[in-house]
């Protein structure tokens, strides 16, 4: 696929590169962190349901953007 932006926001263009990268390390966040805290006695549940959250609140489905 190939796709072209314009823009003279040097900031801009580099969210729009690290794009993949992003939506790719949240998929991996939320479908593997917590695993290296299952067998701790670290209350993961708190900060996975923030994460939850903040996903919902800026409309977010992960598994729409991977894969």
């Amino acid at each position: 696929m190939k796709t072209i932006f314009e823009t003279e926001n040097p900031q801009e263009a580099k969210r729009i590169a690290a794009a993949n990268n992003m939506a790719e390390f949240i998929w991996e966040l939320v479908h593997n962190g917590w695993r290296d805290f299952k067998h701790t006695d670290y209350d993961y549940i708190p900060a996975w349901s923030k994460i939850n959250d903040l996903l919902e609140k800026y409309d977010i489905d992960i598994d729409k953007l991977t894969g």
